[in-house]
């Protein structure tokens, strides 16, 4: 994009493409990176109950082309560290706010996940960045309450397999009923 000092100053609808350009020496070019690129998070939020997660995110994001005049108007050539970032920090912490430990370690990950990048999606598409993808590379949660989790989990396992072992012996006690009774006739 290009900045005319003596005319209409940031040109923000005029977006020049690569190549071979002329500008008068006292007008100023802003050249921006328009290809996806990817940021690294690392950040401690609180789940429901108040808990702190440790998390590893990535973000993969571009700016919309022919909107940079907008984006360097409003957060300058900066707008990863004004703009991305931050919002991807904020929409992270209201989202895992919103689900405690065991949901987000072990049942809806994936939920979590989706709810992260739409949120994401929508506010920085308001403002001219596309962001394609929210990953989440780690979830650490403190020793204990992981141990607690992957123990309720087992406990549950265990459970179900017995009640299944409860209803295929009461299977067999039926089969055997019903045998009896035609031997008997």
């Amino acid at each position: 994009i290009i900045f005319y000092p003596f005319g209409k100053g940031l040109d923000k609808t005029d977006v020049i493409g690569p190549g071979t350009h002329l500008k008068a020496p006292w007008n100023d070019t802003y050249v921006y990176k328009v290809n996806e690129t990817s940021s690294d998070e690392n950040m401690d939020v609180l789940d429901k109950n108040g808990l702190s997660i440790h998390m590893d995110i990535t973000l993969r994001f571009f700016p919309i082309p022919n909107k940079i005049g907008y984006i360097h108007e409003q957060f300058t050539k900066d707008y990863v560290n004004v703009l991305v970032i931050p919002e991807v920090r904020s929409t992270v912490r209201q989202v895992m706010g919103r689900y405690t430990a065991e949901e987000i370690y072990s049942t809806k990950r994936a939920e979590v996940e989706n709810a992260i990048t739409n949120e994401t999606e929508a506010i920085l598409h308001t403002n001219n960045v596309t962001a394609t993808a929210v990953l989440i590379r780690s979830i650490v949660l403190p020793e204990q309450i992981k141990a607690a989790i992957e123990n309720k989990l087992q406990q549950q396992q265990e459970s179900l397999a017995y009640q299944y072992r409860l209803d295929k012996e009461k299977s067999e006690a039926e089969r055997k009923r019903i045998a009896a009774e035609g031997e008997s006739r």
